[in-house]
């Protein structure tokens, strides 16, 4: 008898050591689990860290391939007499539109990528954003501070605020400021 008794708190110690084992089990799955999610949204996030950095860099390469085109016609221009003033203006003015005008197809060109168009699938229902527009949305939305947008775009902090005004009109009045565009960040307050 004293064996049946052994043994029944044998099976029980046994059932309860299987009971923990279970609980463990479930608790290092559980743990696993986590660490994967985890790892995933680490990764996912820092792929879209490394988009916005390849973004930014693409745009500030665009902008820098102007500054010496630039800098080299200046010089030709400063370089030339002073009985020239009027022509020298002129040269001048013609030198700073030939800047603009690169800098803003060099902003068509990114905004028309097909990989920026990837990275941001809902500008191509913007149609009637400008691409300079285009720009300063996404670069909002990625959390940019004003001088960054100011530099990538090649304007003035002021122009980046008279853009962003017009962005947020041209919202309004399209009728396209649907649930998802009033969680644009243009329109938080600490974007105005």
């Amino acid at each position: 008898m004293v064996y049946k008794y052994e043994l029944d708190a044998a099976i029980l110690e046994l059932e309860r050591v299987s009971h923990n084992n279970t609980i463990l089990c479930c608790v290092i799955v559980a743990l696993v689990m986590a660490a994967v999610t985890a790892a995933y949204y680490i990764v996912q996030r820092h792929n879209r860290k490394l988009n916005a950095e390849k973004f930014a860099n693409r745009l500030l390469s665009r902008q820098a391939e102007n500054l010496p085109v630039f800098a080299n016609e200046v010089n030709k221009i400063s370089g030339k007499s002073i009985k020239l003033s009027g022509i020298l203006y002129d040269e001048l003015q013609d030198a700073i539109t030939r800047m603009k005008n690169s800098s803003k197809s060099g902003i068509v060109e990114v905004v028309n990528d097909a990989e920026f168009v990837k990275m941001y699938p809902f500008i191509k229902e913007l149609d009637f954003l400008s691409p300079q527009e285009k720009l300063v949305l996404i670069l909002t939305e990625e959390n940019y501070s004003l001088p960054d947008i100011a530099l990538y775009t090649g304007t003035t902090e002021a122009s980046v605020r008279a853009i962003k005004s017009r962005i947020r009109g041209k919202l309004m009045q399209s009728g396209s400021i649907g649930e998802r565009n009033q969680k644009l960040k243009i329109f938080k307050k600490n974007q105005l």
